[in-house]
């Protein structure tokens, strides 16, 4: 079967999409691994699957998943560039859309021509001591767990341009990676915030708004202040808005294609 597919990216996070709106889809971890690989297929960090509402509560429901063929609960960039996808393919009007994922509904909007604003929640902090005092063993700066969907570990650093985050990643007890933990370490700069972050089930990537996220509802709820969270592959915009956070960043469409499922 052949299935047409669009790869996309927000700041360097880059993701292929499909759909089951007009293409029946079958998905399996053997496909998902195999169109993954940056030598031998497409090559993304995630693969976004967009599919017709479940309820009357939203517009799309859109999964996620990642390349290693395990399926995530979030991926802020991929739900933008899900939006994008789905003004750009027409499925619906160039206004405001509402996404179902596992865990969350998400609003999402168009900015100019390329920006995608989207407002959430703020991420919840996770609170387990048993966690808290392993990973004290390990840590040596300031550290906390937060879940948005999914769970994101960020940690304080004085520099990370040069810090080893994969060795760091793979010296996480075994109690945080039961979690699905995402890794994050960050350096606060005078007008932004510079953050690195290694995905469960991808790798670093060039930049993680879920992460981003998680830093930006701490630093605008102390400062009262928007902020810029800058990653390897660009910057993303936060502010308070009601009783959430506003992020707002730009997409990018690289390509379409044809591939055999």
């Amino acid at each position: 079967m052949v299935i047409k597919f669009e790869k996309w990216h927000g700041n360097g996070n880059d993701f292929v999409i499909l759909n089951t709106i007009d293409n029946r889809v079958k998905i399996t971890k053997n496909f998902i691994k195999k169109i993954s690989n940056r030598n031998k297929g497409i090559g993304f960090d995630q693969l976004i699957i967009a599919e017709l509402p479940t309820k009357d509560n939203h517009d799309f429901f859109v999964r996620f998943f990642n390349a290693d063929g395990s399926e995530a609960n979030m991926c802020i960039n991929g739900l933008r560039c899900a939006a994008s996808y789905i003004w750009k393919n027409n499925f619906a009007p160039l206004r405001q859309i509402t996404f179902m994922t596992k865990k969350n509904i998400i609003k999402s909007n168009p900015i100019n021509l390329s920006g995608v604003s989207m407002y959430m929640d703020k991420p919840e902090e996770i609170k387990d001591k048993i966690v808290a005092n392993s990973l004290k063993k390990i840590l040596k700066t300031p550290f906390k767990i937060f879940n948005i969907g999914n769970n994101h570990l960020c940690v304080k650093m004085n520099s990370i341009e040069k810090y080893d985050l994969d060795s760091l990643y793979i010296r996480l007890p075994a109690s945080v990676k039961k979690m699905d933990i995402n890794l994050s370490i960050y350096e606060i700069q005078k007008n932004k915030i510079l953050i690195r972050t290694y995905e469960n089930g991808v790798g670093e990537t060039l930049s993680c708004g879920s992460a981003s996220l998680c830093l930006a509802s701490q630093f605008t709820e102390k400062t009262k202040s928007n902020v810029k969270i800058a990653s390897i592959g660009g910057k993303l915009n936060f502010k308070r808005f009601g009783n959430g956070i506003l992020i707002t960043g730009d997409t990018n469409f690289i390509f379409e294609g044809n591939v055999n499922g």
